[in-house]
């Protein structure tokens, strides 16, 4: 992940207001370790980069104590990041406001912080979510599906199931607004939620899983464009 060389604007990314101290104090030490494990980073380096203006709240040395199992004491006034740290940090970067467009970068085994991403789109979507994707399997409706609002309509469209899709859909959609369809017609896979349009490079069973993965976030044109896509896939 590449990360801002200003600590302010890598803190402005994150939502600060709704972040305890402990929280902020593991956001800091992994601006200050690039993200990186095992990286000693002195407690008072962590103070010194405080902004009470910008964060709203005072630095407080007990915040490091709190924070243990996002961070580790690694020597004396020294702490280091766990990988429980790393993901809550980049969990809160990835949750970014529909507003904001570009790409981010899902490094392998991080199937959970891809998952975790897409979950909090669909979760509020109130109109419609439109997706595409060549290879599926039964496991998306557990891991990702099952957050859209039960009256929100969901349209599928498919190339192949490698298992268990077709017979968790019927299921699915006795509780769900939920339409499925079969079709050669596309390669790509992307979504479309409440007209905001997202290309996903590969297929949602197990997206970061043993590779990277990638999620394009576009802007509201190519997003009216890319909905007209599937409308004319689906018809």
């Amino acid at each position: 992940m590449k990360l801002s060389q200003n600590i302010k604007t890598f803190l402005k990314q994150l939502p600060l207001k709704n972040m305890n101290g402990e929280g902020v104090f593991v956001a800091i030490v992994f601006f200050l370790a690039k993200g990186k494990k095992d990286v000693e980073i002195e407690s008072k380096t962590v103070k010194a980069n405080w902004s009470k203006t910008l964060i709203g709240k005072t630095y407080n040395p007990g915040f490091a104590h709190r924070a243990q199992g996002y961070i580790d004491s690694c020597e004396k006034r020294k702490v280091c990041l766990t990988d429980e740290g790393i993901e809550y940090i980049e969990s809160l970067i990835h949750s970014v406001p529909s507003s904001r467009t570009g790409l981010i970068v899902f490094k392998k085994e991080s199937t959970h912080l891809f998952d975790k991403f897409l979950r909090g789109i669909f979760k509020k979507a109130t109109k419609n979510v439109d997706i595409t994707d060549t290879y599926v399997a039964g496991n998306i409706f557990d891991n990702l599906l099952d957050e859209v609002p039960k009256s929100t309509p969901i349209q599928f469209l498919y190339g192949s199931d490698t298992g268990g899709f077709v017979s968790k859909s019927k299921r699915f959609a006795r509780e769900y607004n939920f339409q499925a369809k079969k079709s050669k017609q596309f390669h790509d896979r992307f979504i479309v939620v409440d007209g905001k349009g997202y290309i996903i490079g590969p297929s949602l069973k197990d997206a970061a899983d043993k590779k990277p993965a990638i999620l394009v976030i576009l802007s509201d044109s190519d997003s009216k464009e890319l909905a007209g896509l599937f409308s004319d896939l689906w018809s």
